[in-house]
């Protein structure tokens, strides 16, 4: 197939696999042809919860289906004036990544929550080679934490140098940039605390957010004990933590806290 980019714009889907995928597709597709992402790649031994790439123009249906209610579909939008062949293949390239080292690992990027975190985070700079062909990138999601407050909208980014782009004989392998990692470190974080934070009934996701910043301050940085951490700051939210606390393992230093605020709160209580 020629290296030229096609004249003309067309309009993909890149679907986040659900068990109900397929079924939604036929049902509303002419001829959806949905393409494996994960077909010929390392992750082939898991290509039946592959990603799924489908060709929007041709897909009438499923482009106006997603268009009234793009909460119901996970995934991407892509717009390219390069064959489906090299789309295709520049998308299972970014799949797999570098980062801190030598570690590797598989980018969720079509996922729109990971979306809303990796791309923004990438510079004018490194955007290109990670966008390849696709001009323009749009997708339906926000960060956890925007989902506290605010519903979910239409992101996009814009690739001028898509119109330019030829694939490579043997693509570079691509690695996180510092900015990258940091953007899906925060996602990781944030998703920790919504989970908390949902139980709550009178605490707001920026209090909450200033309770966890205070917990790894403090060197509690498993799950566990962030949890026990923010129930307790949570349940004395006027008290005022100790300055310090001691060492010794989480737990001991979890009770410390407890008798802390619960002297705190006490104290208040009887000044008042």
């Amino acid at each position: 197939m020629s290296s030229r980019p096609v004249t003309d714009m067309q309009r993909w889907f890149l679907f986040e696999y659900t068990d109900d995928l397929l079924q939604k597709l036929y049902q509303l597709g002419e001829a959806p042809e949905p393409q494996l992402l994960f077909t010929g790649t390392d992750l082939d031994p898991y290509a039946d919860q592959s990603p799924m790439l489908i060709c929007a123009d041709s897909n009438p249906s499923i482009a106006a289906a997603v268009n009234d209610a793009p909460e119901d579909w996970q995934g991407l939008l892509i717009d390219s004036r390069h064959p489906q062949e090299q789309l295709l293949k520049h998308l299972q390239h970014i799949l797999f990544i570098g980062f801190d080292g030598q570690r590797k690992g598989v980018l969720r990027y079509s996922n729109p929550r990971t979306a809303s975190y990796f791309f923004p985070a990438c510079t004018a700079g490194d955007l290109p080679q990670w966008l390849g062909p696709i001009q323009t990138l749009a997708w339906y999601g926000a960060t956890w934490r925007i989902s506290a407050s605010e519903r979910a909208q239409w992101c996009r980014v814009e690739n001028p140098e898509a119109i330019h782009w030829q694939p490579a004989m043997a693509p570079l392998f691509l690695h996180l940039s510092d900015e990258q990692s940091q953007a899906l470190r925060c996602q990781q974080t944030e998703r920790f605390l919504f989970q908390w934070w949902e139980q709550q009934s009178a605490l707001s996701f920026p209090q909450a957010w200033v309770f966890l910043e205070e917990g790894m301050a403090s060197d509690f940085l498993s799950a566990e004990s962030l949890s026990t951490y923010l129930d307790l700051r949570s349940a004395y939210p006027k008290a005022r933590p100790p300055a310090a606390l001691p060492q010794g393992s989480d737990e001991h230093r979890l009770n410390y806290l407890k008798a802390s605020m619960e002297r705190s709160s006490t104290d208040k209580e009887w000044q008042a």
